[in-house]
């Protein structure tokens, strides 16, 4: 749904949105830099 996607500023695919707050948008993150934002939401 690109009204959700434009409604957190993200302006370019892919994106990534945790807990309501973008992490990252418009590369395709690793998967290393993925697991780090995993275990910083967790903690």
């Amino acid at each position: 749904n690109m009204g959700r996607i434009t409604a957190y500023g993200v302006m370019s695919t892919p994106g990534i949105v945790m807990d309501g707050r973008v992490m990252g948008f418009g590369r395709l993150l690793s998967r290393e830099e993925i697991m780090e934002m995993l275990r910083e939401q967790k903690a």
